[in-house]
C-alpha cells in the first residue's frame, strides 16, 4: 500500500502538468508563507529583546547582592567576613563592595537626576563590565573628582569630555541661616559609558569609592557587595543567595540578579507565547485554503479516482495520496515561509527608519535570534494545523459514486 501512495506522490511531483501550480494550490502555499513569516518575524523579535536584555542586564550588573540586614551599611568588618567566607564557593568569579547614591548632576541651567555609584575602579576584575561599557575616554578615575557619565546623561547635560559639572548631594547637608544647605562638589568627565539600555546610559555616573565615601561622608562603609558567578551558576542565582543567607545566619539581605528582574523575564515569555497563540490564528485561517484546494481537487479527479477505486484502490490508500500531496506543499511552504520571516527580522534589526524609545522598550534597537526550539514548534504547529485541514474535504473521496462515474466516462 505504502509502494502506491509514494508512486503517486512521485507522479504528483514529476508531472509535465505541473498540478502543484494550480491556483488554488500556490493561493494555498502563499497564505502560509505569509502567515509563517509573521509568526516567525514576531518570535524572534521576541527572543532577540529578551536575550539582548538578560545579556545586558548581565553586564551592567551583578548576579548576587549582599546588604546589611539593618538599616546601617556595611562596615570594613562586615565587607571581610563576607568575602573570607565566599572564598570558600567555587561557583564564584569575583567580588566587589560599593558605594551607591543618588544625587542630582547639574550643568549650568541643565539638571538631572542620577545614580553614583562609588567602585573600586583599580580592582583587578569586576563583577560588571563596566571597563568593556566605555566607548570614550578613558575607565580609569586616577584624576582627582574624575566621573564616567551614561552618554545619555551626558548629552542631556551638555557635556563633553574634559567639562566640568556639580553633583548636589542631601546627604551630610549643612545648616545655614538659610536651612540646610546641600553638600556640592565639582567633578570633571573623563570618560563616557554606554551599555545598550536608555535607563542606564541616562542615569549612571561612575566616581572612585573613597571620593564618593568622603562627598556622602560615608568613609569605611559600604552600600553593597556584589557578586559575579560562574557561567554556569548565574541561572541558580536566586538559589544561591537562599543558601548563603542561612549560612551567614541572617545576618544580611541577600538578593539575586533574578529577584530584581524575574518578573520583567516571566512578562516577556508570557507575551512572547500569547503573541505565538494569536499569530497561529493566520495559519489557521491560511489552512482554510487547504480544504478548498483539497476540495477542488478531489472534484477535478473524481474520474481518476473513480477508475482507481474501480481496480480496487481503497479509500484509505487514496486518502493517504491526497494527505501525501498536501503535506509535501505544506512542508515546502512553511519552510520557505520560516526563512522569509528570519530574513524580514534580519532587516527590521539593521534598518535605521524605526527604533525603538528607549524610555519605554529598555533597548533602543531591535535584536533578533531565532533558535532550533523555535523553528521546530512553528513547523509543528503549522504542519499539524495543515494536516487537519487536510482531512476535512477526504471524506468525499468516501461518497464518490464508481458507477455514475464510469458511466460519464
Amino acid at each position: 500500500m505504502n509502494k502506491i501512495v509514494l508512486f503517486f506522490l512521485k507522479k504528483y511531483i514529476s508531472s509535465p502538468k505541473r498540478e502543484w501550480l494550480r491556483f488554488d494550490s500556490v493561493f494555498m502555499v502563499f497564505g502560509i508563507i505569509i502567515s509563517v513569516a509573521t509568526l516567525t518575524v514576531a518570535l524572534s523579535i521576541f527572543e532577540g529583546y529578551e536575550t539582548v536584555l538578560k545579556n545586558t542586564i548581565l553586564g551592567v550588573n551583578s548576579h548576587i547582592y549582599i546588604f546589611n540586614a539593618g538599616e546601617g551599611n556595611l562596615t570594613n568588618d562586615d565587607v571581610e567576613q563576607i568575602e573570607n567566607e565566599l572564598q570558600k564557593h567555587d561557583g564564584i568569579e569575583n567580588t566587589s563592595a560599593l558605594i551607591v547614591t543618588q544625587a542630582m548632576a547639574v550643568n549650568g541651567n541643565r539638571i538631572k537626576g542620577s545614580i553614583v555609584r562609588g567602585i573600586d575602579w583599580e580592582q583587578p576584575i569586576l563583577p560588571g563590565k563596566y571597563r568593556k561599557l566605555i566607548f570614550d575616554g578613558t575607565w580609569k578615575l586616577d584624576a582627582e573628582n574624575s566621573a564616567v557619565l551614561g552618554y545619555k546623561l551626558a548629552k542631556e547635560l551638555n557635556l563633553q569630555l574634559g567639562d566640568s559639572f556639580k553633583l548636589i548631594s542631601p546627604m551630610n547637608s549643612k545648616i545655614t541661616p538659610m536651612g540646610l544647605k546641600p553638600r556640592e562638589e565639582i567633578f570633571t568627565l573623563v570618560g563616557l559609558y554606554r551599555s545598550g539600555m536608555y535607563e542606564y546610559d541616562s542615569k549612571f555616573i561612575f566616581v572612585d569609592r573613597e571620593k564618593l565615601g568622603e562627598f556622602i561622608s560615608m568613609e569605611n562603609e559600604f552600600t553593597m557587595v556584589e557578586v559575579k558567578l560562574k557561567h554556569n551558576w548565574i541561572e541558580k542565582a536566586d538559589y544561591i543567595a537562599y543558601v548563603w543567607e542561612h549560612e551567614f545566619d541572617y545576618q544580611y539581605q541577600i538578593s539575586s540578579w533574578i529577584d530584581f528582574n524575574g518578573n520583567l523575564f516571566a512578562l516577556l515569555k508570557l507575551e512572547k507565547w500569547v503573541i505565538f497563540i494569536i499569530l497561529s490564528f493566520l495559519i489557521l485561517i491560511a489552512s482554510f485554503n487547504v480544504v478548498s484546494s483539497v476540495a477542488t481537487s478531489i472534484i477535478e479527479k473524481r474520474t481518476e479516482l473513480g477508475i482507481l477505486k474501480a481496480f480496487g484502490a481503497s479509500d484509505n490508500i487514496l486518502q493517504k495520496v491526497f494527505i501525501g500531496k498536501t503535506l509535501i506543499l505544506a512542508l515546502l511552504s512553511v519552510t520557505f515561509g520560516q526563512i522569509l520571516g528570519v530574513l524580514i527580522a534580519k532587516f527590521l534589526s539593521w534598518q535605521k527608519f524605526f527604533v525603538l524609545k528607549g524610555d519605554v522598550y529598555f533597548l533602543d534597537k531591535i535584536n533578533i535570534q531565532f533558535g532550533y526550539s523555535s523553528w521546530f514548534i512553528i513547523l509543528a504547529v503549522s504542519m499539524l494545523i495543515v494536516f487537519a485541514a487536510s482531512l476535512i474535504p477526504l471524506k468525499n473521496i468516501s461518497k464518490l459514486n464508481i458507477t455514475n462515474i464510469i458511466r460519464k466516462t
